[in-house]
């Protein structure tokens, strides 16, 4: 036999047992309670000791090792049953580096609105008759005197705009806000995507817009113009490019006061994979679809610092897009992100928004803020923007249930209510 401490049976499994009482309480009990706790696992742990000191003096003759041994042991107990007693005094959040997750705010909408251009019918509760007017990603800004929204090509022209004085009832302008999209936009492809304009320091407008390469993929490009309405003139290079990346689209702007920030999405479904919303055949996985964001000069076309992913697609369940991003800080501090995801051309295709608590951080905290199945009349919601008070929101829907990429994606405007941490529609 080895000489040395000798545990009876069951022995180690009760030390064992102790030991994992010791540290479950550290997670499940409150401080007095864990004091308690600790205290009397002491005493039990002492005894046991004694018992097995007992046994040893029995079958080894070793008092003096056995005294020793309960001698340490039981200073060790006493400072832990001391220990246990500070900890319980300790203010909690001295000893948890991680607080708990904030409770952010639940969005909604109300006074989901058509607008029909052709009547120019007034009212926060239009209901139709609808004209059926192709005005996609709406991209909104006060300008001039009155409410400025601008489009994704169509009612032949690259950049069409409409008008409004108070956002519920709009005005389609006879102009183009870019009549020449640049030299290095591709003389095939001249459609412009998802424009949004900001009004810089020195009062100038700048609007960034996507529009294919020439010879490459979509690139996001600036314009800039003294007039809301403009036209535009467009700088002599893109802004942003990212052929790697499948080419960025759908740019928005920000200001928080202090710095200006430039969003966009990389448009990574673009080079295939999985989803359904690309080019080819879906195959292999998913693409990373991210959504990015940059700060720029206070002139809105001197990009600064380095560009960070916020948030990205969730594979399956949103079809491996995510797209047209708009940022808003509520009163709380906290930023929320509006984006879509799934693919525009189906029904599925929705405005969700996410929080992050600082404004290029990670995103998270996903809920959805319209959808077809709301059943508002409204079918593949998507391209969000939101009026830089807070209030007005608009974004581009159909009028019927699968019509596809070809169908009339109209304005619809709603109104949000943000009082402090909640969010919701009125």
């Amino acid at each position: 036999m080895r000489h040395g401490l000798f545990i009876p049976p069951g022995g180690g499994a009760w030390l064992l047992f102790i030991g994992a009482i010791i540290y479950w309480s550290r997670f499940n009990f409150s401080e007095a309670t864990r004091a308690g706790l600790l205290y009397k696992t002491s005493r039990h742990a002492g005894a046991l000791l004694q018992d097995v000191c007992a046994d040893a003096v029995a079958q080894l003759h070793i008092a003096q090792f056995c005294y020793n041994t309960l001698l340490a042991a039981m200073k060790s107990l006493l400072l832990l049953s001391l220990g246990a007693g500070l900890v319980a005094a300790l203010p909690s959040e001295r000893r948890h580096a991680s607080p708990a997750p904030e409770a952010f705010p639940t969005l909604g909408l109300a006074n989901v609105t058509k607008i029909d251009m052709a009547n120019n019918i007034q009212g926060r509760r239009l209901a139709g008759p609808f004209m059926g007017v192709n005005f996609p990603d709406p991209g909104i800004i006060w300008g001039d005197g009155s409410w400025k929204a601008y489009g994704t090509s169509s009612n032949n022209k690259h950049v069409p705009v409409a008008t409004s004085s108070d956002t519920w009832s709009w005005t389609l302008g006879s102009g183009d806000a870019l009549p020449d999209p640049g030299s290095w936009v591709d003389p095939k492809d001249r459609g412009i995507w998802a424009p949004d304009v900001q009004k810089n320091d020195a009062g100038v407008y700048v609007m960034y817009y996507t529009a294919r390469q020439n010879g490459g993929t979509h690139c996001i490009g600036a314009a800039t113009s003294t007039s809301a309405l403009g036209p535009f003139k467009p700088q002599s290079a893109p802004l942003i490019c990212d052929a790697a990346g499948g080419g960025v689209i759908d740019p928005s702007g920000y200001d928080d006061g202090v710095n200006r920030w430039i969003l966009w999405k990389v448009d990574g479904n673009s080079l295939g994979g999985a989803t359904t919303c690309q080019g080819g055949t879906p195959s292999g996985d998913y693409k990373s679809t991210p959504i990015k964001i940059q700060r720029v000069a206070r002139d809105a076309l001197t990009l600064a610092g380095t560009a960070k992913t916020i948030l990205d697609n969730e594979g399956r369940s949103n079809n491996g897009v995510v797209e047209a991003p708009a940022l808003y800080k509520i009163a709380d501090g906290n930023y929320v992100l509006f984006y879509s995801a799934h693919c525009y051309s189906s029904d599925d295709y929705d405005v969700e928004y996410a929080f992050s608590s600082t404004i290029d951080g990670s995103y998270t905290n996903r809920g959805i803020l319209i959808r077809t199945v709301d059943n508002k009349g409204v079918y593949g919601p998507g391209g969000l923007d939101i009026d830089p008070n807070g209030r007005t929101v608009v974004f581009h829907g159909r009028t019927a249930a699968n019509q596809g990429g070809g169908g009339k994606r109209q304005l619809y405007s709603a109104e949000l209510t943000i009082n402090g941490r909640s969010i919701s529609g009125v």
